[in-house]
């Protein structure tokens, strides 16, 4: 497909001028929610951009990035494309060995790094951009002019991940991206009204394409979660009115799992599967109409999941299209920057991948091979021209090595892998050669085959030995999974009871009959004839110690074995979470879910490390137990209709009260000219009528979107007292001590929706004076909200008989505006206080 703009940098600036200041990056990372408008984006793309040239990054050079899931991910990367580099994407998860691979091989001149990839970062030797204040360090820098890039320049390269040998990097240009991302608009039916929930890697082009550059042609918001862990997700869906989801098969299934759970907690699974009958016959409204309360919880706006990566269970995308949903299934390879086909809204067709993306075409070898080519199909392997020439033919077909069917009208379906590369149900590549080429080095080993078992949407890494001593097969699989990745990881372990493995005249493994061997003996052990110990057969998971000490099971080992589907009696205190129970990243994220909802604990994914013992994930949840969390907005005073009442008392009374009893002078509220909202205003607390003679300066444009905050234990522990400022003021409590989670989520709220804040940071009045010291939570509000701060001061020449009795009874100030102030996402809380302090009293 043709498409207006050529290259990623003029996309940016197309984008910017058509959506103006509509919500284009989303994020909340902590009490404050962070947006880019897509004005934002042509604005700090060019400065980001400079900041790159600055680091050292030419035309053409290559920049690894090496981050997670975050709007400065896609800055990076688009700031990477305005400077005509070349981005290498890594998933976070790659070990530092692979990344030392990619940047040797791509000559890299430096990394786009986050704090959580900062030890590999580190490890690679080159200079480091950290992702997260790289927009601040834009805001500084001046716009750096486009590099003149055409539509077939290389924008990235996308290695294929593996431990042995060398990864092979596919080349993918600024046209082979917008071509894909234009096609996509057509298929998923994005809008500016669409917001996607960002859940999958942005180093793999699934999300990249489909995720953030589609959603950018068509002016859609994208939102990205700050934790996979289920119950944030929901929250997510219902705080921002998520309308579409990409997935992987077992990511939809854990949120299955979560909905269904707490319909079983409720007692109401009859009726749940008595409105899965009715829906089966009813047309998309009605049955969005019968699941009203579950579409609730996940926002009411969901209708759109795209699931791609690997195989998607027939099934379970049917209980999704009952509930009203799209449930949307994609085919692809990197090599087509992803999408070769996708099923529509208009003609989904269930256990197909659907037809033909608009200017892809598809065609079936001989042998049943998916062949497939088009403007997104790459442009061949990095410097490897060998790899290339097998992978494209004389006609320009791309050779998928997937074994596929057309059927007439063009809908495709998976049939198997040419070649055994192994996709796991959450979305991770595995290639076998590089789990065997591990097990190899080791001596105890005489051969080995990996395939991908049991065959299903439970799909695992299985290693099938050949042992001289069948009980060293535990063993060997612990020593070779501390060299693999995580999503390497050997799950299962099965002897080879033969031997020898069945062999070709080349004396390849025809790993098909390995499969076959494997389903039969499966089938033996279920039916209690496991093979004698005389065969040499042992098969199954891999061995861990047993408690058995006949106790009362710990709630906490009762939910783990649940979620790995493990006897209770094989949940050790010492038992490693990935390594001995075979948690891989997204069943971390399910079983933390469930700890919150059943024992009250909320601990973060990113908390705990895949290696944590059971003992010390107990640790952690006694730490976290028993935590509560206030809820709402107290948003009735953002209510038009309260504020006009507030904002008429404050010009019609307070504002004349104030000149009885004050002469008011006012210096520098020029620096408030451009000033772009939301603004925190910091003054000094020095008299009971603070608030009245502040307003009273501040222009009514200002003052129309102005928020208070008033103590929680003073001002609101008077419930008359606390209703007349949140009308008068439009003020909200803010605690002053202890726990302030919540008072910081009101706070972020009116900031989010463009609210100015006015802070007292001394946290108590002095009357008259002096300054007192600022409370050390000001740095981090400054910090993590994110907005300007201008230090305000009020100056007191005469106290006037409404402050202080025996005064004159009128009295003379000056409020001054001091120069606003913006601190970096990295800023040190403390030093920030700091600086406030001074700030004000230096006015």
């Amino acid at each position: 497909m043709e498409n207006p703009v050529g290259s990623l940098g003029e996309m940016v600036a197309d984008v910017a001028r058509k959506y103006d200041d509509h919500p284009a990056l989303i994020i909340r990372p902590s009490f404050r929610t962070r947006t880019w408008r897509y004005r934002d984006l042509g604005t700090v793309v060019p400065r980001a951009a400079r900041v790159l040239v600055d680091a050292g990054l030419g035309p053409g050079d290559r920049a690894i990035i090496w981050a997670v899931n975050r709007p400065e991910w896609g800055i990076g990367f688009l700031a990477v494309a305005h400077a005509g580099g070349v981005s290498v994407p890594l998933d976070a998860r790659h070990t530092n060995e692979f990344a030392a691979k990619v940047a040797a091989q791509t000559e890299a001149k430096l990394v786009l790094a986050s704090r959580q990839t900062a030890e590999g970062a580190r490890s690679l030797g080159l200079p480091i951009v950290w992702i997260e204040t790289l927009p601040d360090n834009a805001r500084r820098s001046e716009p750096l002019s486009p590099a003149t890039v055409r539509s077939d320049d290389l924008a990235e390269i996308v290695f294929t991940s593996g431990t042995t040998g060398e990864p092979k990097g596919a080349m993918i240009s600024h046209g082979n991206l917008l071509a894909c991302a234009g096609a996509m608009a057509h298929v998923f039916p994005f809008s500016r009204d669409e917001r996607l929930l960002s859940v999958l890697p942005l180093s793999h082009l699934y999300e990249q394409v489909i995720g953030l550059i589609t959603p950018l042609l068509a002016g859609a918001s994208v939102v990205y979660p700050v934790s996979r862990q289920p119950a944030v997700l929901l929250r997510s869906f219902r705080d921002f009115r998520i309308s579409m989801l990409l997935i992987v098969p077992q990511g939809l299934r854990l949120l299955d799992r979560t909905i269904e759970r707490r319909i079983d907690e409720s007692g109401r699974r009859a009726m749940f599967e008595r409105l899965h009958r009715l829906a089966r016959r009813a047309p998309q409204p009605v049955r969005r109409l019968l699941f009203r309360p579950v579409l609730a919880r996940l926002g009411g706006r969901l209708r759109t999941i795209g699931v791609g990566a690997s195989a998607l269970d027939v099934d379970l995308g049917q209980r999704w299209t009952e509930m009203g949903l799209d449930v949307l299934q994609g085919y692809g390879a990197t090599e087509m920057s992803p999408v070769v086909s996708f099923t529509r809204p208009s003609d989904n067709r269930l256990g197909t991948v659907g037809q033909a993306i608009p200017g892809v075409e598809i065609r079936i070898a001989a042998d049943g091979e998916i062949l497939a080519r088009g403007p997104n199909r790459f442009q061949g392997y990095w410097r490897n021209p060998a790899a290339t020439a097998a992978a494209i033919d004389s006609e320009g077909w791309y050779h998928t090595g997937d074994l596929g069917e057309l059927t007439r009208d063009g809908f495709l379906s998976i049939r198997g892998r040419k070649k055994d590369m192994l996709a796991l149900p959450d979305g991770q590549k595995v290639y076998p050669e590089d789990v065997e080429a591990v097990l190899a080095t080791d001596d105890r080993v005489k051969d080995a085959a990996v395939v991908g078992w049991p065959l299903g949407p439970d799909l695992k890494v299985h290693a099938v030995l050949l042992l001289d001593d069948p009980a060293a097969a535990d063993p060997i699989v612990w020593d070779a999974n501390l060299r693999l990745a995580a999503h390497q990881q050997i799950r299962g372990v099965t002897v080879w009871p033969d031997e020898d493995f069945p062999r070709t005249h080349t004396l390849k493994v025809r790993k098909h009959e390995v499969l076959a061997r494997l389903a039969t003996l499966a089938g033996a052990a279920t039916a209690g004839e496991g093979a004698g110990a005389g065969s040499g057969a042992a098969m199954g998971s891999i061995a861990i110690a047993r408690a058995g000490d006949g106790s009362e099971v710990d709630p906490l080992v009762q939910l783990i074995a649940q979620t790995t589907n493990l006897p209770v009696a094989a949940i050790t205190s010492s038992a490693r979470l990935s390594s001995d129970l075979n948690l891989d990243s997204l069943q971390r994220v399910e079983l933390l879910g469930v700890i919150e909802e059943e024992l009250g604990a909320y601990i973060d994914d990113d908390a705990l490390d895949p290696e944590a013992t059971v003992a010390e994930l107990d640790a952690m949840v006694e730490a976290a137990r028993g935590t509560t969390h206030e809820s709402g907005i107290y948003g009735w005073p953002l209510n038009p209709a309260v504020r006009a009442v507030g904002l008429g008392f404050q010009v019609a009374i307070m504002g004349p009260l104030v000149r009885v009893f004050y002469r008011v002078r006012t210096t520098g509220a020029e620096r408030l000219d451009g000033l772009e909202g939301p603004v925190l205003f910091i003054p000094n607390h020095c008299l009971h009528t603070d608030n009245a003679v502040i307003l009273s300066r501040l222009p009514v444009g200002w003052r129309w979107k102005l928020s208070a905050a008033a103590a929680a234990d003073t001002i609101y522990g008077n419930p008359i007292q606390g209703v007349l400022a949140s009308v008068l003021a439009n003020a909200f409590p803010l605690r002053r001590e202890g726990g302030v989670r919540h008072s910081l989520e009101l706070l972020g709220a009116r900031l989010d929706r463009g609210f100015n804040i006015l802070l007292y940071p001394e946290g108590m009045l002095t009357l008259g004076g002096p300054m007192q010291p600022f409370k050390p939570g000001v740095g981090l509000i400054a910090i993590e909200g994110a907005t300007p701060i201008v230090p305000l001061k009020i100056k007191i020449n005469q106290m006037s008989f409404l402050d202080a009795r025996g005064s004159p009874l009128r009295g003379d100030l000056e409020v001054v505006f001091g120069e606003p102030i913006r601190f970096d996402a990295d800023a040190d809380p403390v030093a920030a206080t700091s600086q406030l302090e001074e700030a004000v009293r230096a006015l």
